[in-house]
């Protein structure tokens, strides 16, 4: 009987996964085990594994489709077998036909990777994708390199039969699929839900520097170095501690004040932005708090983070004061947060110390509340605590 390929639940909170690239061809002939299919969930990519031996009889869920959890994306089973729910139209020739044409490939040259949704592309735009070099996985062809073979070939006919001019793509095109979309959709509903509210203030940071260098001072690792993001998300956690209100989560009735203090860390991708999340960053030290930012911010650029370590978030930090380029800008909640920091470029500037001008590090920090939950007041309260907190950061990151 044929076994049903669905898609998988991959978090607590996943609903529906988009198929991204399907990594085998229906007809081909499948161990338990065998990677079949790429999955984009929740801005994370999973490679789903096939749970049989057989051959890979009908694709069911098409590339690009974003489908509910359990429902089907292929069917998997003997060559010839009828199958259910409707599925077995054609399937004993289909299967047949597909199962020869890959023997058949195979035999006299390595076979073509094209993915299902280039491979109808390449159809409806006349488009021979024999000498295609892919740009997908293992060389994979996708969707967008028959784009760009149509559009070089000059098929204006069929790229408007296909729902766009070359004149309209001549640029280039971003597919606003899989971790973009994900993206969008969030900030969208993030802006649409939630009354945004950003204060902004320049943050003395001359003795956090100060301190960062006396504790790198002997170590000559990068990989073991203390970064001013790791100084500042103990800072924010303790924070955290002394404003609930911050640290919480608005339900249709009622704030839930969180007893957790976890901090997502935004981090910058090609592709997009992820945010592990440093769970009890208030109960871990300064160096361990630095280790796991660093291990998730690598795993994330890597594409190997767990969709547990994105969930759980009470509090997001957001630094891009790395491209030296920004003094403030307007960070949007990661609901369902109630705040997010945006941490921004340093520069030494002129400031007043004791009646007098001095030469200080100023770093812009933009403080977005939800004006749901957290009023103007408060919010200025706590942004005066991290400035408080700024003034002697060994202080405030060593003694809890």
């Amino acid at each position: 009987m044929a076994v049903k390929l669905v898609m998988p639940k991959l978090g607590l909170t996943m609903s529906e996964g988009e198929v991204m690239n399907w990594l085998k061809n229906e007809g081909d002939v499948l161990k338990k085990g065998d990677e079949i299919v790429e999955i984009q969930t929740e801005k994370l990519t999973n490679v789903i594994a096939s749970p049989a031996d057989g051959i890979l009889l009908r694709i069911v869920g098409r590339a690009g489709d974003s489908l509910p959890i359990a429902a089907t994306l292929a069917y998997i089973g003997e060559a010839g077998e009828i199958l259910p729910d409707g599925e077995s139209e054609n399937a004993s020739e289909h299967t047949s036909e597909n199962v020869s044409a890959n023997v058949s490939e195979r035999a006299g040259k390595e076979r073509i990777k094209i993915s299902p949704a280039a491979r109808a592309l390449a159809k409806k735009l006349q488009v021979e994708y024999a000498s295609i070099q892919g740009t997908g996985p293992g060389g994979r062809i996708v969707k967008a390199d028959i784009e760009a073979r149509g559009e070089s070939g000059g098929n204006a006919a069929a790229f408007q039969e296909a729902g766009a001019a070359p004149s309209e793509r001549a640029s280039g095109t971003i597919p606003y699929t899989g971790m973009r979309k994900a993206i969008g959709v969030g900030m969208h509903a993030s802006w649409t839900d939630a009354p945004m509210v950003t204060h902004h203030v320049y943050a003395d940071v001359t003795e956090l520097l100060i301190l960062r260098e006396q504790l790198n001072k002997d170590r000559e690792e990068e990989a073991v170095k203390i970064s001013v993001l790791d100084i500042f998300t103990k800072i924010i956690a303790k924070t955290l501690k002394d404003f609930p209100i911050v640290n919480s989560r608005l339900t249709d009735k009622e704030i839930l004040l969180l007893g957790d203090v976890n901090i997502g860390i935004a981090v910058a991708l090609d592709k997009g932005l992820l945010v592990p999340v440093v769970k009890n960053a208030d109960r871990k030290s300064l160096f361990e708090v630095s280790r796991e930012i660093k291990e998730l911010s690598g795993r994330a650029r890597n594409g190997a983070l767990r969709s547990d370590e994105m969930h759980g978030g009470t509090f997001t930090i957001s630094s891009i004061g790395g491209y030296g380029s920004v003094d403030f800008f307007t960070p949007i909640i990661n609901q369902p947060e109630a705040a997010i920091l945006g941490i921004c470029r340093t520069r030494q500037m002129p400031a007043v110390v004791d009646g007098e001008i001095v030469v200080r590090s100023l770093t812009g920090l933009s403080f977005t509340f939800d004006h749901r939950v957290i009023d103007g007041a408060p919010a200025a309260e706590f942004l005066a605590r991290v400035l408080h907190y700024l003034k002697n950061p060994a202080r405030a990151v060593f003694e809890g």
